[in-house]
């Protein structure tokens, strides 16, 4: 999947599932979300999955830091790019350089704690040159989404804390293409 189209399926509907269990990936096969973000499970359990979200046109979504049975280097990337997996998620940017080099969409994690972690993170992801950023907390991105916007210039999606659809429309109409979310409501 190159990055036009997964941009088209950022748009499509504005929330991703994040996705925890073999339940909860189950359950976003058939909800209307079109980004299945996994966030946990077995690396070598995901040619299936990867088959069945193909077949309804959805992307699949792996965050490398948390998938277990993978190592987090060249040759994971490579691995999950051999499985179909269409973008990588990851705080660490030598992952980014990476997953570009597979062909990869590239995600790269924003965790704001305090201010000094937005500024070291915005240095750090200027350097790396991710597809895209995913900022967390996403319920503070409002609050923050006019001092990113102002440093870079990937498209933003958030995470974390996002749990009703009047989170997802602030945070939208601050400007992020995407939520993501494992508040199942709001995959429907």
């Amino acid at each position: 999947m190159d990055k036009k189209m997964f941009l088209n399926l950022m748009q499509r509907y504005p929330v991703a599932a994040a996705l925890k269990s073999f339940e909860d990936q189950e359950i976003a096969l058939h909800s209307r979300v079109m980004l299945l973000f996994l966030l946990k499970g077995d690396a070598f359990a995901l040619t299936d999955f990867i088959a069945s979200a193909h077949a309804l046109k959805k992307g699949v979504v792996v965050h490398i830091d948390l998938i277990s049975g993978i190592g987090k280097d060249r040759a994971g990337i490579q691995y999950l790019h051999q499985q179909g997996v269409d973008a990588i998620i990851t705080s660490k940017s030598h992952l980014i350089a990476a997953g570009k080099a597979e062909g990869l969409i590239t995600i790269q994690r924003l965790l704001l704690l305090e201010g000094s972690a937005m500024e070291a993170g915005i240095k750090t992801i200027q350097r790396a040159q991710p597809d895209i950023v995913e900022v967390l907390p996403g319920v503070i991105f409002p609050d923050m989404a006019a001092q990113l916007q102002q440093h870079l210039t990937m498209p933003l999606i958030t995470g974390g804390f996002i749990r009703t659809m009047g989170d997802v429309m602030r945070i939208k109409a601050a400007g992020a293409l995407l939520c993501s979310s494992s508040t199942q409501e709001l995959w429907f």
